[in-house]
């Protein structure tokens, strides 16, 4: 990789699916090393589903060797064994980056949704269409979970973007 060139690695954790999305770039283009999403069956116990996740994340870390992880922060759900399912799934994904030391970032389902998409209440099918446009791929990357991923790695990228630009007018935030 030459100099100023990041590779991430986005999550959109989820017990059933969790989504993921490896992006490589600098400050002019990014390219799509690998996306998909992590499946369990709802027939595993959910310390099983975990563990799988848990696995998973660190077999792709192992593989693709990123800089960072980006993962979408907890939200107020409306259903509450939702939301414990998801910050469950999150924290195996934390736990598999912390095992193979590479640092996490957090970013707010609405600040992704604006980096990609320019406004916070974009849909799901908002983000993947500009996924795919920001990305030049020739197909919306499926399912909705790895262009979800894909777009929290495009968040992560454009803030180390903009932290190296401050850096260099010699700002402080």
């Amino acid at each position: 990789m030459s100099e100023g060139v990041r590779r991430v690695i986005g999550i959109d954790p989820g017990l059933a699916a969790t989504g993921y999305g490896i992006i490589e770039g600098d400050t002019r283009r990014a390219e799509v090393i690998a996306y998909g999403a992590i499946r369990t069956r709802p027939r595993w116990t959910r310390a099983e589903r975990l563990h799988h996740i848990h696995e998973q994340v660190g077999a792709l870390i192992e593989e693709h060797r990123p800089h960072e992880l980006a993962i979408e922060e907890p939200y107020v759900a409306k259903n509450a064994r939702s939301a414990l399912a998801i910050g469950e799934a999150r924290a195996a994904v934390q736990i598999a980056a912390a095992g193979h030391a590479t640092p996490v970032f957090e970013y707010p389902p609405a600040t992704i949704k604006a980096s990609v998409a320019g406004h916070g209440a974009a849909s799901k099918e908002q983000v993947q269409a500009m996924v795919t446009l920001q990305l030049g791929l020739a197909e919306a990357p499926t399912p909705l979970d790895a262009a979800d991923a894909l777009a929290i790695a495009l968040t992560r990228l454009a803030e180390v973007d903009f932290e190296a630009r401050l850096a260099g007018s010699g700002s402080t935030p």
